[in-house]
Order: C-alpha cells, then structure tokens, then sequence
C-alpha cells in the first residue's frame, strides 16, 4: 500500500516495534489505555520475531521449517502492531513528540484551499430540441489565471420570467418565476455544481416564450464560493 505507514523490511519492522516497546513505559500505558497484558504479548511476539529472524538469516541454520515459522512469526507481530497502531495510538492524547517517538512520519498540515478569485462569464447558445439551451461556462476574459485549487468548479443560478414579470402566484410557485429583471446572482435560484464547460437546460414546455437568467460564481472544495460573474439571459424556444 502507498501510504502504509508499516515498514517493509523486517529489520525495520523490529526497529520500528523496538521504539515502541522502549518508549511505552508504565505511565504512558496507563494514559493511552494499553493495558498489561496487550503490552506483554506485544514483547513476546516481538522478542519470537527477532529470534526466527535471526535463525532465518543464518545461512547454516536456515530451513524451510524455520522460513515458514519467520514469516508466520513476523505476520504475528506486524497484526498486533497495526492493533496497536489503530486501537491506542490517537492524537489526542498523543502529541507530535510522540508520534515522532514510535517512530510514525509527521503528520502533514492539510494545505489551505483558498477561497476563488476567479470570475466566470456564461453565456448561452441554442443546441437544437425543444425548450433547451446550453450553458457555456469559462473565466471572464481579461482575468487572472485560474487556481484550480481555489476556482474547481462552477455554482450555477438560474430564473425563469414571465414576458412583463411574474404575478404574485407564480412568484410564489415551485419554480419561483422572477418578477423583474436580477441585477445579479442573488435573485436566482440555485441549480447545480458542475465542473463541466457546458451544460444543458431542458425547460417544460409552458416556459417556452419565457426569459432564462443564468449566473455563476467559482466554487472551491470546501463549499466556499467567490464574486458573482455578469447575468445572461435568452428567450427558452
């Protein structure tokens, strides 16, 4: 496994258990809650382990018996090392100086992800069907470079309008049909996220002959979203 924190060769794996059990002293145990007993089988494994390897790396005295009885040996200890491993080695209550001390790599801090600083520009052309459009989204000309970090995909808005505005009822329907025209996004009614460059509306037939609004902003990750682009808009055939 690529991150597998277990090491590969059997000297360092006893090097790696001999750090534990110098380092677990009676205060630590009673602390992190490894009780007496796993304490103890985890000597006995270890100390079985470093006896079968050193027979199986005499040349002189190295069977086949005794190659088998290293790997199940060694297969004995690496289990009760990643119960260990999983069970009581949590951080809390360990600190750094002890993660580094059982012989564990640092723990590396998550990179920030920034909030967008991009800006998208949609617009919308006519893809052929009935009562659809299709949404093309990119950065608006002119800006800076996109961080794909930051600017990983696009929130889209969109609103339906009735020709002359939406009465108080169909503003006020499922569909929340616009009553004038949006300055910008925040009149509009979420739609989706995408990381597409287009994408297709389908409309019900008795929008068509309405206005579309669409609008967008740059959305990182974790959910953060940056400043609005321009409103577009077409007429749903």
């Amino acid at each position: 496994m690529g991150n597998d924190w277990m090491p590969g060769p059997r000297t360092e794996i006893l090097a790696m258990c001999r750090k534990w059990l110098s380092y677990l002293t009676a205060a630590l145990l009673a602390a992190w809650g490894i009780t007496q007993d796993q304490f103890t089988e985890l000597q006995t494994l270890f100390t079985n382990a470093e006896a079968m390897f050193l027979k199986a790396s005499d040349a002189a005295e190295r069977t086949h018996v005794i190659t088998v009885e290293c790997q199940a040996a060694f297969t004995a200890l690496t289990t009760k090392m990643r119960f260990f491993r999983d069970r009581y080695f949590k951080m809390p209550p360990l600190t750094e100086g002890d993660w580094a001390a059982l012989g564990f790599k640092q723990k590396a801090a998550p990179s920030p992800v920034p909030t967008p600083e991009g800006v998208p520009a949609p617009s919308l052309s006519y893809p052929g069907g009935p009562h659809a459009l299709l949404v093309h989204l990119g950065p608006m000309a002119g800006t800076q470079e996109l961080d794909p970090a930051s600017d990983y995909g696009y929130a889209m808005y969109v609103g339906i309008m009735p020709p002359d505005g939406a009465t108080l009822e169909q503003a006020a329907s499922d569909k929340h049909y616009l009553m004038k025209m949006p300055a910008d996004g925040k009149g509009l009614q979420h739609y989706r996220f995408t990381r597409r460059r287009k994408e297709k509306l389908v409309f019900d037939a008795e929008d068509g002959g309405m206005s579309v609004w669409v609008c967008c902003r740059y959305e990182n990750q974790k959910g953060e979203v940056g400043q609005w682009g321009p409103v577009v808009s077409a007429i749903i055939p």
